[in-house]
This record gives C-alpha cells, sequence and structure tokens, in this order.
C-alpha cells in the first residue's frame, strides 16, 4: 500500500517577500503616480498594510497579487489625498539634462502617451500598468484589482482600445498643423 503523504505549503518569510517583490511594486506604484517620492511612500504603506494582515493570511495564497491588490489600493489612496490637495504633478519636471532633438521628440511622445494613460479610468489604467509593465497575468491582475479574470481582460482590452483612439486622433491634429 502506498502511502500519500500532504505536503502543506508553508509561507514564505514576509522579509522575503519583501526581498522578491520590492523592485518590481515600486516600478507599478511609480508609473501609477507618476513621482518618485509618491511612489516610496506608498511603497512603506504597502509593506505596513501587509505586515499587518500577514499573520492571519492563509499559507499557499498568490503572495504577489496580494502585494498588488495594496498596492493599488495604496496607489488610489495617494491619488485622492494628491487630487484633494490639488497639487498637479508634471512628469517633464523630473529633471532632465539637455537632449538632442531626437531624444526630445521621444520625450513629447512618452509625455503624451504618459498623459493619456494618466487620463484612463483608473481601473483600466491600473490593469494596462499590471499587464503590460509588470506581466501579471489576469487571473493575478483581477486578485489586485478584486474584479474576476474575464473583467481583468476587459478592463485591459477597453483601456488599449481607448488608448489607441486618442493617440490616434492626437497624430491626426499634430500632421494638420
Amino acid at each position: 500500500m502506498r502511502r500519500l503523504e500532504i505536503i502543506v505549503a508553508s509561507k514564505p518569510d514576509f522579509n522575503e517577500l519583501v526581498d522578491l517583490h520590492s523592485v518590481e511594486l515600486y516600478a507599478y506604484l511609480w508609473r501609477m503616480l507618476a513621482d518618485e517620492q509618491d511612489a516610496e511612500d506608498c511603497l512603506q504603506d504597502v509593506y505596513l498594510r501587509a505586515y499587518r494582515a500577514y499573520e492571519k493570511l492563509p499559507s499557499g495564497g498568490n503572495y504577489r497579487a496580494w502585494l498588488y491588490k495594496i498596492a493599488t489600493n495604496s496607489a488610489n489612496t495617494a491619488r485622492k489625498k494628491r487630487a484633494r490637495n490639488a497639487q498637479l504633478v508634471d512628469i517633464n519636471q523630473l529633471g532632465t539634462p539637455r537632449m538632442v532633438e531626437r531624444e526630445a521628440e521621444t520625450r513629447q511622445v512618452l509625455a503624451l502617451l504618459a498623459a493619456q494613460v494618466n487620463a484612463l479610468p483608473r481601473r483600466q489604467k491600473a490593469a494596462i500598468i499590471l499587464r503590460k509593465y509588470q506581466e501579471l497575468t489576469y487571473a493575478e491582475i483581477g486578485t489586485a484589482l478584486v474584479c474576476s479574470q474575464e473583467a481583468a481582460r476587459a478592463n485591459v482590452y477597453q483601456g488599449l482600445k481607448t488608448l489607441r483612439a486618442k493617440l490616434s486622433q492626437l497624430s491626426k491634429i499634430e500632421v494638420i498643423l
């Protein structure tokens, strides 16, 4: 008779989670907030919230998606606070050295793209960043945004569709000028 062994997945050490996901979470928060200091503050908030809830978290879960869910909530809170304080962030004020004309044009295009991404509804913006930059699966995006996998896929699709349409309109305007 064969013995059936059940392996119970244990939770990784909290510090391991921090080490494993800090860089990608910071990049996600920076893309969501377009500000280094806000991203750093939110990352600290993410780990504080996660640490407080870690003991209650069941073993064997998707810790990465769980951290992204906390990061998304923290970024949304920070954006709301920023809006209340009426302080607008200008991406062009990130301090760049003199550039050659081609670099300047590239920066203009990237600033235009960033402005269009920032104008998306926050769920679509978060879904696109999680999918295209953080390379999360639709299931992980669904967990992070507290929606179904299908809704996550739809948010990415609708956001990209909106971006393509807006950027297409803007390129037609620039050609006319």
